[in-house]
């Protein structure tokens, strides 16, 4: 396959504002500080890993 003649651009990364508990996990003492800051400020978000099963629930 030919190789392009531009390179390809991407969109900027912006911050991330939507935390996984298991993405809290793996930071550094500095930046879990930080980040669980931000979460208890409410400029960042936490997402809930508690989701019922919704092919479960019945409609009536």
């Amino acid at each position: 396959m030919p190789k392009r003649k531009e390179a390809e651009q991407f969109a900027v990364l912006g911050d991330k504002d939507c935390w996984h508990l298991y993405g809290l996990q793996v930071l550094t003492p500095n930046k879990f500080v930080e980040v669980v800051g931000k979460i208890l400020q409410g400029r960042y978000g936490l997402i809930n890993p508690k989701v019922e099963n919704r092919s479960s629930v019945r409609v009536s």
